[in-house]
């Protein structure tokens, strides 16, 4: 890559950060990657694509995104719950499950391989399943445009169903926010990791990143890149032995819009066309996936202390951030809210090697080819 097309992808990446920005302001959910998906697109369609960035910078965006996902686990916040956990916890185990019954009908239906429909309708960790489609054999367009049709569909609908749900107002939550105990949310917009100190943060989180890929490869992990550095990450931040390397604010933006950029650059008009004539299919999918998750909720309602708003929104199917802007605004119990959301999402990322090798015996009508 000379000079020139490393410029464009600087100004290109900056300039989905500016739109992206507003964007956020309005509520969108989920902005950078999803207009780094539709920029990303448009010049793959147009012709206009400079040469794709060096393998590496995917590797290092695979390995910081593993990094932020780890440092999401807080041991207090598990606490604070008490005995009510278990049960949560077995119908976050059960949400997976769901999602998993929802695609195989889906995958049969729309005659759409498995991996690609599992990925597509996986609950939670939008960004690192569509990171981890192309190692696990699925196709990431696909996966990126069901995931974040998924996201867009529950972030719109959360907060008039939680509202409906919601009978108690006034009650009193500690304050808990989506890693918090690595995160110093009142650092300036230019920080790039979770505390003061820059070079201490991001230095701790580069070493995370390398012990974790090499151990990961070691093991024999499936997208070591991400689940190397994602396990080791959560495994220092429960200890609490160290703070303050995650990435933050604009620098974790710009891992989202560099994974956008690698989905989108890869579409053609023939897959725009599939996934309009499959989106009537994916809609129905995720709301029936919506439906099943929020009758798990209002079970659990029956057997635990806990207000069925906060279980609705601590079980429904993504995404992780829309959902706790809502329960925020909302007076919701977030240490409940965060801490199942988050186990969700390390359970799924462990989990999907072992469950897409499993499901590969299901076999479903091969798809009509998509051109790459």
């Amino acid at each position: 890559m000379n000079l020139r097309q490393a410029l464009t992808w600087v100004a290109l990446s900056a300039a989905v950060l500016g739109g992206a920005t507003l964007l956020d302001r309005m509520g969108f959910p989920a902005p950078q990657m999803i207009l780094a998906i539709v920029v990303g697109a448009g010049l793959a369609m147009a012709g206009r694509l400079p040469k794709p960035l060096p393998r590496q910078v995917g590797t290092a965006v695979q390995a910081l995104l593993g990094v932020l996902m780890g440092s999401y686990l807080q041991v207090s916040l598990l606490t604070s719950i008490g005995l009510d956990l278990l049960p949560v916890l077995a119908v976050t185990a059960a949400t997976i499950v769901v999602s998993v019954a929802v695609a195989l009908v889906f995958a049969r239906a729309a005659k759409v391989d498995v991996p690609t429909a599992t990925l597509g309708l996986l609950a939670g960790g939008s960004a690192a399943v569509v990171s981890a489609a192309d190692e696990l054999d699925a196709d990431p367009r696909r996966v990126a445009f069901m995931q974040y049709l998924r996201v867009a569909l529950v972030a719109l609908s959360a907060p008039a169903i939680a509202a409906m749900l919601d009978d108690e107002e006034g009650i009193p939550y500690s304050s808990a926010s989506l890693g918090g105990s690595v995160t110093d949310p009142s650092l300036p917009w230019w920080m790039i990791v979770g505390r003061g100190d820059q070079v201490a943060g991001i230095s701790t989180a580069i070493v995370l990143c390398v012990i974790g890929i090499w151990g990961g490869r070691r093991l024999g992990l499936p997208n070591a890149a991400l689940l190397g550095p994602m396990l080791i990450t959560a495994v220092l931040t429960a200890a609490g032995i160290s703070h303050g390397y995650a990435p933050t604010h604009l620098f974790k933006d710009l891992l989202f819009v560099l994974i956008g950029f690698e989905v989108g650059t890869r579409f053609t008009r023939e897959v725009v066309t599939e996934m309009a004539r499959m989106l009537p299919g994916m809609t129905a999918a995720v709301l029936a996936l919506s439906g099943l998750v929020a009758a798990l909720a209002l079970g659990l309602a029956y057997f635990v202390d806990l207000e069925m708003s906060d279980l609705y929104l601590a079980t429904t199917p993504g995404g992780i951030n829309a959902v706790l802007a809502t329960a925020d605004k909302m007076n919701a119990n977030l240490p409940l809210i965060t801490s199942v959301q988050t186990i969700r999402l390390l359970l799924m990322m462990l989990m999907l090697p072992l469950l897409m090798r499993s499901l590969r015996r299901f076999k479903v009508p091969e798809p009509e080819p998509v051109p790459a």
